[in-house]
């Protein structure tokens, strides 16, 4: 797992890039998706399902 990223905060449990504080270790992240009008329309896209979880 990479650093910590500071200042990102997230509160994904079942990524396995989560911390134990709310934080981030993926090293870097992608939010998408480009055309997005709202708060609703984005999304971590570096998400990927921690070991052991059940993601669909």
């Amino acid at each position: 797992m990479d650093k910590e990223i500071k200042g990102i905060t997230c509160h994904v449990k079942n990524c396995k890039f989560h911390g134990e504080t709310n934080n981030c270790h993926a090293g870097t992240i992608s939010v998408g998706d480009r055309t997005a009008t709202s708060i609703s329309d984005t999304a971590c896209e570096t998400f990927e399902c921690c070991e052991g979880c059940e993601c669909r």
